[in-house]
């Protein structure tokens, strides 16, 4: 499962590597100024939508990599139908990063 990494600099979502092999892309690093905001989710996978490009991608299962859509552009890490934190970004290659994690309320109150 990836790592959701946060400091005073940078939020970084590090891939094992499985995980870089499956969403065809290294680790994601975007400065902490980019968070525009943040929310904990139930479901990781309700929040990714639109076409995989690239990634890995089974219903229900795991979703792993870039989707884009109308609404914009989302990497994503889930594992499962689990709970997951959003972050919102403002003037990055991606919108926004859904993350399955152990303890997303934790991540949430950590960002602004």
């Amino acid at each position: 499962m990836a790592n959701l990494l946060i400091d005073d600099h940078a939020v970084t979502v590090s891939l094992s590597a499985l995980e870089k092999a499956e969403a065809l892309h290294g680790d994601v690093r975007v400065p902490r100024a980019a968070v525009v905001g943040a929310r904990a989710v139930p479901d990781g996978m309700a929040e990714v939508h639109g076409l995989r490009m690239p990634g890995t991608g089974f219903p229900g299962v795991i979703m792993v990599g870039t989707w884009r859509d109308n609404d914009g552009v989302t990497f994503a890490v889930c594992h499962g139908r689990r709970p997951a934190v959003v972050i919102d970004l403002a003037d990055q290659p991606y919108d926004r990063l859904v993350v399955t994690v152990d303890n997303p309320e934790e991540a949430v109150a950590s960002l602004p």
